[in-house]
């Protein structure tokens, strides 16, 4: 265990990387939206993908822990296992952490200030604050350690393989989906995907993300397992 928490103050040290960087991202799209929102009437509501700046941030960081802390641990005589570990429970502190904040910007906008006073929703979205403060935390825990693992996942899989492996993975997957597109079109399934889906609460799709994330960790710990530095 003292050995996963090192690989945890290993990570903690680049505090601009986990602690300042993805703040400042989002709060400059939250201050360009706020300009731009002061400019504009305030007949209805304005909503933006604003927030999405900070989980698309965590998944270039999953990359970054492969590409960079990774050689720099083995480095330092750390086991694969006790990295791996140490990683899975940094991604988890950080995400808990951030969710956490996020519901209380998302609870601020939504109950206290109302759009800050120009009708903004930036945090407070619709569909996914329909289901209260908990299950926003859910959600955003969930998402961001979904994507957190994508980005951990590639990074892996290309220090296993190289660059020939990620390719023939990119060119595969996307042979896959187009496929499954055209299919799609061609047996007109559009409208019973819809039906599916428009039954389920975000938080319903926050909890099968949880799973998913699951299986993207073991294939993660599989390829670092074998990963050359």
């Amino acid at each position: 265990m003292n050995r996963v928490q090192g690989v945890v103050k290993m990570y903690a040290r680049d505090k601009w990387g986990w602690f300042y960087l993805p703040w400042i991202i989002l709060l400059s799209s939250f201050l360009v939206n706020l300009i731009i929102a002061a400019f504009l009437p305030m007949d209805e509501k304005i909503v933006t993908g604003g927030l999405m700046s900070i989980f698309i941030y965590m998944m270039v960081a999953g990359i970054l822990s492969m590409f960079q802390t990774f050689p720099f641990a083995l480095g330092m005589s750390v086991r694969r296992h006790d990295f791996f570990m140490g990683t899975m429970l940094m991604i988890t502190l950080i995400s808990i952490g951030i969710s956490v904040i996020l519901c209380l910007l998302s609870f601020i906008e939504g109950d206290v200030i109302d759009g800050w006073g120009v009708r903004l929703y930036f945090f407070h979205l619709p569909y996914i604050s329909d289901g209260g403060i908990l299950s926003q935390l859910v959600i955003y825990f969930s998402v961001m350690l979904n994507l957190y693992m994508i980005g951990f996942l590639w990074a892996s899989l290309h220090r296993r393989f190289g660059k020939s492996g990620v390719y023939v993975l990119a060119i595969a997957g996307l042979i896959i989906i187009t496929l499954l597109l055209y299919m799609a079109n061609y047996f007109e399934w559009w409208p019973s995907i819809r039906d599916f889906f428009i039954g389920f609460t975000a938080l319903d799709i926050a909890l099968w993300l949880l799973p998913i994330t699951v299986c993207l960790s073991v294939g993660s710990y599989l390829l670092l397992r074998r990963a050359t530095v």
